[in-house]
């Protein structure tokens, strides 16, 4: 056997792996409307002065705002330069248009916020991107769970444990939000 050969099997294997832990995480998953136990991420450890800055941030998260403007459907122009305007340009523009998507439709919005979120910029569009999500399902729900699969997936990508920690964080103040 050649070393090409055997490359092209390590290949072969490593995404037999890859498919295989995508389909016994998706079958955990859809197992119910509770995240199990045994799929949480344990959170990273957290200095002193941490903890009380993300305790202040995760419940500034989920006070009510007075006015939370009223959500609007996206002409599909609107939709595809906003799609566009969050993966390329200026980081200003990209991040302005992560915003703009926090408040559209959820259904036009989850999409293009998990796109970013996976694929953005590591330390400007996807942390952006999980806050936006994080802002969708707190003000138009998330009862489906789509929002929260879409968080999830940062969270087995697992190139980030920075990143992650954020998203078991933002998923746990979605399922406090959900149960109010």
């Amino acid at each position: 056997m050649t070393a090409h050969e055997n490359s092209q099997r390590g290949t072969l294997i490593a995404v037999a792996v890859i498919i295989a832990g995508g389909v016994v995480a998706g079958l955990l998953l859809g197992r119910g409307d509770t995240e199990p136990t045994a799929m949480r991420v344990p959170a990273a450890k957290a200095s002193k002065t941490q903890a009380p800055l993300r305790a202040a941030t995760a419940a500034a998260a989920l006070a009510p705002t007075p006015s939370t403007p009223a959500v609007s459907v996206l002409s599909e122009s609107e939709l595809a330069a906003l799609g566009r305007d969050s993966m390329s340009g200026a980081a200003s523009s990209r991040l302005a248009a992560i915003d703009r998507l926090s408040k559209a439709p959820r259904d036009q919005a989850l999409p293009l916020l998990k796109r970013a979120l996976l694929n953005g910029e590591p330390g400007v569009d996807r942390p952006a991107a999980l806050r936006a999500l994080r802002d969708l399902a707190l003000a138009q729900g998330d009862g489906d769970q789509r929002i929260r699969d879409a968080v999830r997936e940062v969270i087995y990508h697992g190139d980030d444990e920075s990143l992650a920690t954020d998203a078991q964080e933002a998923l746990d103040v979605i399922a406090e939000s959900e149960t109010k």
